[in-house]
């Protein structure tokens, strides 16, 4: 009788335990999404500026070498944090004792960002320049309060698209201005000024040759 008792007793024990070994705990895995940074502005406006694709997911550091340059001319690598704070505070500013320079890795194209007093306020411009053939590419201009209908004609593409395609020169104007028929600034490429928008015509083509020559040691390294 007692062994009856245990073997009913055991039986059940024992097919329960069957069960649970048999009874697979999957493992779960725990994915780390990697962390998506939003890229700034700027280096979106710069990346579309030289026809560069970008995403949130993008190394900008695979396809963009950041430096500065400062007034005398030194030189030296930058992180892309340093390089946005720089292009920020320039612009904010109007002035900077450095320069932001963003070059495009496997090219031979960099874009350079000069900037002046116009009319009513700070006016810059982002020029794509051929390191090697020192040709202007690609050049774009903004301001901050220059007429509208006037001044502001300076971020229009029939102005800009006169710039395109010029060499540098380092030795003398690369740009010189034409105004209602006259010679208001000696160079090299001769730019049609804007109607009744001389002082912001000026101050655009002084911009852009002086904003040249200032990364003269760049370009010509």
């Amino acid at each position: 009788m007692k062994r009856k008792l245990v073997f009913l007793v055991l039986v059940p024990l024992l097919w329960s335990c069957k069960q649970k070994t048999d009874v697979v705990t999957p493992k779960q895995e725990i994915k780390k999404e990697k962390e998506v940074i939003k890229l700034s502005p700027i280096i979106r406006e710069i990346a579309l500026f030289a026809d560069i694709s970008l995403t949130d997911s993008t190394n900008v550091n695979t396809l963009v070498h950041f430096r500065s340059i400062d007034k005398e001319g030194m030189m030296e690598s930058i992180s892309m944090e340093e390089a946005v704070s720089l292009y920020r505070r320039t612009l904010k500013s109007g002035e900077s004792n450095a320069l932001p320079i963003f070059e495009i890795k496997n090219t031979d194209y960099t874009v350079l960002l000069a900037l002046e007093k116009g009319y009513g306020g700070t006016i810059w411009g982002k020029l794509l320049v051929d390191r090697t053939t020192l040709e202007i590419k690609k050049i774009e201009f903004d301001h901050k309060a220059e007429s509208e209908g006037y001044g502001d004609g300076i971020s229009f593409s029939s102005f800009e698209n006169q710039f395109v395609g010029a060499k540098i020169d380092f030795e003398a104007n690369t740009f010189a201005l034409n105004q209602a028929g006259k010679t208001v600034v000696k160079g090299n490429t001769a730019i049609d000024g804007i109607s009744g928008a001389t002082t912001t015509s000026a101050a655009t083509i002084k911009m852009v040759n002086d904003g040249l020559k200032k990364h003269r040691n760049y370009l010509k390294k």
